[in-house]
């Protein structure tokens, strides 16, 4: 297993190599934002010692391995960033993320342009379907979608069976009660979340003076009621264990529902092996039938005096 991150994490200390890459900072590209607005970034400094962009590992390891096209040529043809991103621009013309009328030399003169961006539309669309068609025909479409509740493939037949032919598809799906829920064993909802000062595991912020300084340590917040009845005082240390194991905090007691327990999901051990706190060992290990993500966010619990 091969990881390329700019710090050694957790994760990364499971791979059997692990490539130093660099920050966003460090190299150009461009990134689209969610409202699909594209930006070019520029480098700004050096990446520093060994480490390298993602785009320059890519091209040395498709070098390496000596990938060819149908001809015999060398199947990636770019070379640097710019040659990467109208590579993209050829890939996309005629598709719904039309990128052709972008370029770098566009992307440099404003705060970012929209796709999809076209002769037509030489400054970019800031509003998609407002002619109410969409791109749900069957022609239109190279994917047609999953069953919501099995996770099951929707194959082309049966999508063009019920064509939309440019409308809209709404899918309902029946509620499903959660794999699990809180019992005498385990009586209390343990949900998880970001804080203000952090994000994600920290591999960033956690290096920030100020940030660090400002939430240095896990924690699990509980109702006044819940604590008055557990005989919790507020900073004092606690186990919070759910069917995966149990971690050790700082209890907080603030605002929030009855039986409910929140804890901040940043906290590994990167930074101090001697930390058992991290959130994410208490959570289920299941994931969405369709879209993948890992039931990170809620599991049953129980919560005691350390």
């Amino acid at each position: 297993m091969i990881v390329q991150d700019a710090f050694m994490t957790e994760t990364a200390q499971f791979a059997d190599v692990v490539l130093p890459t660099a920050l966003w900072g460090e190299k150009t590209g461009c990134f689209t934002n969610p409202d699909r607005t594209v930006h070019l970034s520029y480098r700004a400094v050096d990446p520093p010692g060994e480490a390298r962009s993602d785009l320059d590992i890519l091209l040395d390891y498709a070098r390496r391995m000596d990938f060819q096209d149908k001809d015999g040529a060398p199947l990636v043809k770019w070379t640097d960033p710019e040659g990467a991103f109208d590579g993209w621009r050829a890939c996309s013309r005629g598709r719904p993320s039309d990128y052709s009328g972008l370029s770098y030399a566009k992307l440099s003169q404003g705060s970012g342009i929209q796709w999809p961006c076209t002769e037509r539309d030489p400054d970019g669309r800031e509003r998609l379907y407002e002619n109410g068609v969409f791109t749900t025909g069957a022609e239109d479409c190279e994917l047609y979608g999953h069953d919501l509740t099995t996770g099951a493939e929707i194959t082309p037949a049966l999508y063009r069976a019920h064509d939309p032919r440019g409308r809209a598809v709404i899918k309902p799906a029946d509620w499903i009660p959660p794999s699990e829920e809180p019992d005498s064993a385990y009586p209390f909802w343990l949900t998880t979340g970001r804080v203000v000062y952090h994000w994600h595991t920290r591999t960033k912020t956690g290096r920030v003076p100020a940030l660090q300084a400002a939430a240095p340590e896990p924690w699990v917040q509980l109702t006044a009621e819940d604590a008055a009845r557990l005989e919790i005082r507020e900073g004092e240390a606690v186990l919070v264990g759910t069917r995966r194991g149990h971690v050790r905090v700082a209890a907080q007691i603030g605002e929030g529902l009855l039986g409910h327990l929140f804890m901040p999901f940043h906290y590994g051990s990167w930074d101090d092996p001697t930390r058992h706190g991290a959130a994410n060992e208490l959570t289920l290990t299941g994931w969405d039938s369709v879209s993948k993500q890992p039931h990170f966010k809620f599991a049953a619990a129980w919560i005691r005096r350390a």
